[in-house]
């Protein structure tokens, strides 16, 4: 089967979870012949990225969040900066069609890249079209519930409703979860990467693991370092400009996203803080980690993955860096649970992906998952 990919490329998360399904579809014989990834002058891709997909990665204009003091969201700025980039994003579209033509892909697999969505409604491909993303799970009855800020939960929901546009979707979860056969939803594990498997989770060296979706948050770790400077501390952060690495003591150093050195420093450090993405706090409870996550402001998809993996018992969820928290006690219990889980991602997912793409048999109802 040939597999076209399109991503998101705000954050890490998508492109990791790419990576990790490139990996899954290649163990079952198939190919991702094309990989689409939607960009914006605001963020480069990481090397990481483009090395795992050598060759056909191709960088489209897409939305993105505006940021304008590096730290939170402003929904304003976003929603005019994505007018004024109309023509741009019509491109982008062209472009998508351009390659759909050229490649003529058995399936496509969305991260959650929201031209795709567009696409979907404005041309009526044949092309089946599977949308990934825990974002699906918003409208689950078994997903968290908060009632207080009902117009992000609407916002929110016709952005995801766009995004998965006449596709079937597979919604990642933190936890088991029935599947919706109604509405064509899926329930699986987070998607991983295959690195992840590879390391010691029972090694520790002391030191703390920062990963900062937005670099305006890196004053706030700075602080807490002055007042606790015998603790070692790993940031992570995509700063446009920084060194690879920068050192501010023997005690404080900075990173620029590096894949394999992230998941290295992760494995052996005594605790995980994170703005809340779902790949993050995923990667970290799954090597036994204590999590401490804090919401990007305004950004409502991260308020809800904090609720929910708090609720999970995965980690801790704050509206600061409170970076002490990571010394508290991790539950056993609950990384042996949630493991089990993650384990079971790569069937649930291949089954999804071959069953949309038509590969199961027909006399399998293609709404239910057979593992």
């Amino acid at each position: 089967m040939k597999v076209m990919f399109t991503v998101q490329g705000e954050g890490r998360g998508h492109m990791t979870q790419a990576i990790a399904m490139q990996e899954m579809l290649q163990r079952r014989g198939h190919h991702v012949a094309a990989v689409l990834v939607g960009s914006n002058p605001n963020r480069s891709l990481p090397a990481f990225f483009e090395e795992a997909f050598a060759g056909r990665v191709q960088a489209i204009q897409s939305p993105g969040f505006a940021v304008p003091n590096g730290r939170g969201i402003s929904l304003l700025r976003t929603a005019t900066n994505a007018l004024a980039n109309a023509p741009t994003f019509r491109r982008s579209l062209r472009a998508i069609h351009e390659r759909v033509t050229s490649v003529q892909p058995d399936l496509i697999v969305n991260f959650l890249e929201p031209l795709l969505g567009v696409y979907n409604a404005a041309r009526r491909h044949r092309v089946p079209v599977l949308a990934v993303g825990h974002q699906f799970m918003l409208d689950h009855p078994a997903f968290v519930q908060d009632r207080k800020r009902s117009l992000d939960r609407i916002g929110m929901g016709a952005y995801v409703a766009l995004t998965g546009t006449r596709s079937a979707k597979l919604a990642l979860s933190f936890y088991k979860a029935p599947d919706l056969p109604n509405r064509r939803l899926f329930v699986c594990p987070p998607i991983l990467r295959r690195q992840l498997f590879e390391q010691r989770a029972d090694s520790f060296d002391g030191h703390l693991l920062v990963y900062l979706l937005n670099a305006g948050y890196a004053g706030d770790i700075v602080n807490w370092h002055q007042e606790h400077p015998e603790v070692p501390v790993h940031c992570f952060y995509d700063k446009p400009g920084a060194p690879d690495e920068e050192r501010v003591d023997s005690h404080l150093t900075f990173h620029k996203i590096h894949g394999e050195q992230f998941l290295r420093l992760m494995a052996s450090a005594r605790g995980v803080a994170c703005t809340a993405g779902f790949e993050s706090v995923s990667e970290a409870a799954y090597l036994g980690k204590q999590v401490l996550m804090i919401p990007v402001e305004n950004h409502f998809e991260q308020f809800l993955n904090a609720c929910d993996a708090e609720r999970t018992g995965i980690g801790l969820a704050d509206t600061t860096f409170a970076l002490s928290r990571l010394l508290e006690p991790v539950r056993p219990e609950v990384t042996a649970t949630f493991r089990e889980w993650v384990d079971r991602a790569e069937a649930i997912a291949m089954n999804a992906v071959e069953t949309v793409a038509g590969f199961l048999s027909a006399n399998n109802d293609p709404t239910r998952l057979a593992e």
